[in-house]
């Protein structure tokens, strides 16, 4: 009976994560001005408009945060605890929910911003993809992390470290910030 329950939870957290995922990149889409008309972005749009647009109206943006996008991600993530805890009957509290909540939808943005910058680094080996539509929109979301690394330290010899140290950053922020939330919203 493992293997059932294994495929049910794969299952649950592939449906979830895929709607969590897609609802925090519009977030960050938003956030750094991409242009909607590129495919990606169009993707992200069509499947996300429906639920976003009517909230807009109740839900206000504060400044360059959509926070309609950002409240469904932390809805969807806090409904997919919900389903966990009813299926497997895990014992956390109303506050503990809530605040594993807060520190799983943290813990994907990291998560996006990591993958969106190793995809950045791999495709800047290739000079062609630089002239990419996708590639500038890939570029435009790694840039507001990269960048106080890249005024900290220059490029070095045509090298650029700022990736590398954004990277080590974002992964100490999950074992810093985000596992020790976890951790204590589950001792709530």
């Amino acid at each position: 009976m493992p293997y059932l329950q294994n495929a049910g939870v794969f299952l649950i957290q592939t449906l979830f994560g895929f709607f969590i995922v897609v609802f925090l990149l519009r977030l960050l889409l938003i956030a750094v001005a991409a242009p909607f008309n590129e495919p990606v972005c169009r993707f992200v749009w069509q499947i996300t408009n429906r639920v976003a647009t009517p909230l807009r109206r109740v839900v206000p943006r504060w400044r360059r945060i959509e926070l309609v996008s950002l409240l469904v991600a932390y809805l969807l993530v806090l409904a997919e605890l919900l389903v966990f805890a009813a299926l497997f009957g895990a014992a956390l509290s109303i506050g503990g929910m809530l605040l594993r909540a807060v520190a799983d939808t943290l813990d994907w943005i990291v998560l996006i911003e990591l993958v969106a910058i190793f995809g950045y680094c791999l495709l800047s080996f290739f000079p062609g993809a630089h002239y990419d539509s996708s590639f500038r929109v890939l570029a435009q979301v790694v840039e507001p992390v990269v960048r106080p690394f890249r005024k900290l330290l220059p490029p070095l010899g045509g090298l650029d470290f700022s990736c590398w140290f954004a990277a080590i950053a974002l992964v100490l922020v999950r074992l810093l910030i985000v596992a020790p939330l976890a951790d204590f919203a589950i001792r709530l």
